[in-house]
């Protein structure tokens, strides 16, 4: 049977007999009287260790997962929302070529076609992939699944709900600048 209550209780100490004094009960002769002031706090030390314990684990564990989360979760980019922005020089998209360039947060390929500058949105309707400037054919060309646009972003044939949306392009001196349409 296990034992129950305080180990220097009344009644344990009465089943010593009656010529036992405390301090064969385990009770030390030369140690202090408890301060009256502590009687209701009970200090273990087993439970004292055991929320230092817990408290070095979770400061380790909080120390492991911290590096980990901010890992998995990629942090916000802060794109500023400009009507019209410099991408480039304009020597950068030579003469029958076109280069994607970022623009706010979208990407937009800008064709020179014989000096003539057009500009649209370098991500294809169907499904998101990157179109390219096919210049043997003079169009615009998805190699995911053979969507193809006019320059202008007009769809010619292909998966495609919708057409490229349009944005405008011009030099100023050697700059190279986008805009809104």
């Amino acid at each position: 049977m296990a034992q129950q209550g305080n180990f220097k209780s009344p009644s344990r100490m009465g089943g010593l007999g009656d010529g036992a004094s405390p301090s064969s009960a385990g009770a030390v002769s030369a140690g202090k009287p408890r301060v009256p002031g502590l009687k209701e706090v009970d200090f273990e030390r087993r439970s004292f260790l055991g929320k230092i314990v817990g408290g070095i684990g979770a400061a380790v564990a909080i120390s492991t997962l911290y590096p980990v989360i901010r890992y998995i979760v990629p942090p916000v980019k802060k794109f500023s929302n400009l009507n019209e922005l410099v991408v480039g020089k304009a020597s950068e998209v030579p003469e029958n070529s076109g280069k994607i360039f970022q623009f706010n947060k979208d990407k937009v390929i800008v064709i020179n076609d014989n000096g003539k500058l057009t500009a649209c949105s370098a991500v294809c309707t169907h499904l998101g992939c990157l179109v390219h400037w096919d210049n043997a054919l003079n169009l615009i060309a998805c190699p995911c699944h053979g969507a193809k646009y006019k320059q202008t972003g007009e769809i010619i044939s292909g998966p495609q709900p919708l057409p490229l949306p349009a944005f405008k392009a011009r030099v100023e001196g050697e700059n190279l600048i986008i805009a809104k349409a």
